[in-house]
């Protein structure tokens, strides 16, 4: 919202009364905006001038507008040439939105110009020779060029349109600029409807995006439930094995069973890996059966846990559009306690910028942080100073890759499911990567050394455990969707 001319024109009028008034000081708040305290006949007043876009103005003011972070170059000119002058003559042409402020010093008259043209509206001093001392912005208007020290040339008129806007103010009863009051009220109730508008926007998107979070969790979790039927396949099918163990023989592909049911009995067919022994068959079924069955009570807490979760979220998500201003930081606490609050702003920047970690960060079903190195180097900060003794490590066996390290406590171990993700890490950051099946070594970080003068990444370990980690797609994809510090 701007003033158009014939309320420039309007207000300027009104602001007659301030001429023969001495500036006190002289304040830039934005790029394109400043006020002048000005002292005489009508006393002390604050007068605003803001060619800002969608907010270009002139009126006094009685709240002064919040100060920048640091000062911007053109307060130094208009501090220099317009402190102690005299404000001769305030004007603006009947139609337009150009108004002129003439000031009268002991060293020679100077003007304050004030092109309160909407997008490239600009503000300019100007010397008494005409020529540009000063200007708040580097030109804004691709038409002319009104660079400092250059002669300062006015806009086209406009054509006058026909016809009269309506009122869009109504002059405040009792105030000493009754226009003016007026209009800081209405740009004052247009900030704070602005400011409020941002601050919703600003916790509506990441709520937004935690919701979506959420739901593709409890959609990956629904994948790792519907697992859990085959877990009752598993064990019977190795029921079968152990029932006629003694008539099976390594190589077998296939075993073809006999199972009792209450129809009678029928034949079953069982896949084998024919690298493992009759016993070792078996003992896999039953492994992967009870692996299963077991994750599949945290996969159950889990799901109950993230729908709580996202229905806080939705629930939060209602609260922020009816929320008024003063209510938002206490809903931003709670989104941050959710997990979903807005990214704080970015810190001063410094000289030097801070490096990137040295490694990804995951977390597995339980969890438990898992941290992949992101090269070779970055391999060997994350094994030699980040991990602690009792961290799982773990790589690709015999193959280029990252170092994986599994956070834990002292004296704990890490659940299946941990185990599982950080092995599944571990084969996808490695150049196993697409393979069906990996060898993943694992032992704890206290058992890992670096070779004097070994090249980067290259280390030793002992006490090694070797598993052949069949690849699970659905739930390395599951851990890659919800690495950390990603958007």
């Amino acid at each position: 919202m701007s003033l158009d001319a014939r309320e420039i024109e309007e207000v300027v009028a009104e602001l007659a009364a301030l001429t023969g008034s001495r500036v006190e000081s002289v304040r830039v708040h934005a790029e394109r905006a400043l006020t002048i305290d000005l002292r005489g006949p009508a006393g002390p007043v604050m007068l605003l001038l803001s060619a800002e876009p969608d907010l270009t103005r002139i009126h006094a003011v009685r709240t002064r507008p919040a100060a920048p972070e640091a000062p911007f170059a053109f307060q130094g000119p208009l501090r220099r040439d317009l402190e102690g002058a005299r404000l001769a003559r305030l004007s603006v042409a009947p139609g337009e939105r150009v108004v002129e402020l003439a000031f009268e010093r002991p060293t020679g008259p100077v003007r304050l110009v004030a092109e309160l043209t909407g997008r490239h509206g600009n503000l300019f001093l100007v010397g008494s020779d005409g020529r540009i001392r000063g200007a708040a912005s580097r030109g804004p208007s691709g038409r002319r060029k009104l660079a400092p020290g250059t002669p300062y040339l006015a806009p086209a008129p406009r054509a006058v349109e026909p016809g009269l806007a309506p009122d869009r103010f109504s002059h405040e009863p009792g105030a000493p600029f009754a226009l003016s009051a007026a209009i800081e009220r209405a740009y004052r109730e247009l900030e704070e409807a602005r400011a409020l508008a941002e601050a919703r926007r600003r916790l509506r998107e990441p709520l937004r995006a935690g919701i979506a979070r959420a739901r593709r969790t409890l959609e990956k979790l629904a994948e790792e439930a519907a697992r859990v039927p085959a877990a009752e396949a598993d064990r019977r099918a190795a029921d079968l094995l152990k029932q006629d163990l003694s008539k099976l023989r390594r190589g077998a592909r296939e075993a073809v069973l006999t199972e009792w049911t209450a129809e009678g009995p029928r034949e079953v067919r069982v896949a084998l890996d024919p690298a493992l022994g009759p016993k070792e068959n078996m003992e896999r079924y039953y492994r992967h059966a009870r692996r299963i069955a077991e994750s599949a009570t945290r996969v159950a807490a889990r799901t109950d846990e993230v729908r709580a979760r996202e229905a806080a979220l939705r629930a939060l998500a209602a609260a922020v559009e009816q929320a008024p201003v003063a209510d938002l930081p206490r809903l931003e606490r709670e989104a941050r306690r959710l997990g979903a609050g807005p990214h704080p702003p970015p810190p001063p920047r410094r000289r030097r910028e801070e490096p990137p970690p040295p490694h990804r960060s995951f977390r597995s079903l339980a969890g438990v942080p898992i941290w992949v190195g992101r090269g070779a180097e970055e391999n060997d900060v994350l094994t030699v100073r980040l991990a602690r003794g009792n961290d799982l490590w773990m790589h690709a066996r015999g193959r280029a890759g990252a170092h994986v390290v599994v956070r834990l406590d002292r004296g704990r171990a890490p659940d299946q499911e941990t185990f599982l993700d950080a092995a599944h890490l571990a084969a996808h950051f490695s150049d196993a990567r697409g393979e069906g099946q990996v060898e993943v070594a694992s032992t704890r970080a206290k058992h890992v050394r670096k070779p004097r003068g070994a090249a980067p990444g290259s280390v030793t370990y002992s006490q090694e455990k070797v598993v052949l980690l069949r690849l699970e797609p659905a739930r390395l994809e599951r851990l890659l969707a919800e690495e950390e510090g990603t958007p």
